[in-house]
């Protein structure tokens, strides 16, 4: 009778047990993820006293499964190598972009949130310290074509500079299927 009634109790467990139901990437994630490759183009500064001469700058974007994209960002900044690097992904249930960023500048990790603009724009925005160490509002605006794209950032509601860059046919492949 134990046995019958153990037997009874496992396959009454086993019966209720589902299985796990996997995410599926949305078009959000889907949008994020074909930034995968290498990105060449310029940095221009927009601050004053800062030089606004264009300097090349390289963008390394790999995507993580179907729903994240890692960057890694390299240029000479006033005369000093820079490198940041970030994780941009959705939130389906906030209905938001969210997204990371370090760099070899600051000690400061932003954590951003953004949606599309009226003209389908991705417009993210965090708190950070300006350049003089006071925390400040920051956005950028990144407008993103097939193999280019052109990201405008902002302190305090100021220009301070503009990323252009194209996709390098020594691409790191596709992002991965939807």
């Amino acid at each position: 009778f134990c046995a019958a009634a153990l037997a009874a109790g496992a396959l009454a467990f086993a019966a209720s047990v589902q299985e796990p139901v996997m995410p599926v990437p949305t078009a959000e994630h889907r949008e994020i993820t074909r930034s995968a490759g290498e990105w060449h183009g310029t940095l221009t500064m927009s601050m004053p006293g800062m030089p606004s001469e264009p300097v090349a700058a390289k963008e390394t974007v790999v995507a993580i499964g179907g729903f994240w994209a890692q960057t890694r960002f390299e240029c000479d900044f006033m005369g000093m190598p820079y490198v940041g690097t970030g994780i941009t992904g959705y939130d389906p249930e906030k209905g938001k972009y969210i997204g990371t960023w370090a760099d070899g500048f600051s000690s400061y990790l932003a954590i951003m949130e953004g949606e599309k603009d009226e003209r389908g724009r991705i417009v993210m925005r965090w708190q950070a310290p300006d350049m003089t160490g006071t925390m400040a509002p920051h956005r950028y605006v990144l407008e993103q074509e097939e193999n280019s794209y052109k990201s405008t950032f902002f302190t305090s509601g100021e220009k301070t500079m503009v990323i252009e860059a194209g996709l390098s046919p020594l691409a790191f492949g596709p992002a991965p299927p939807a």
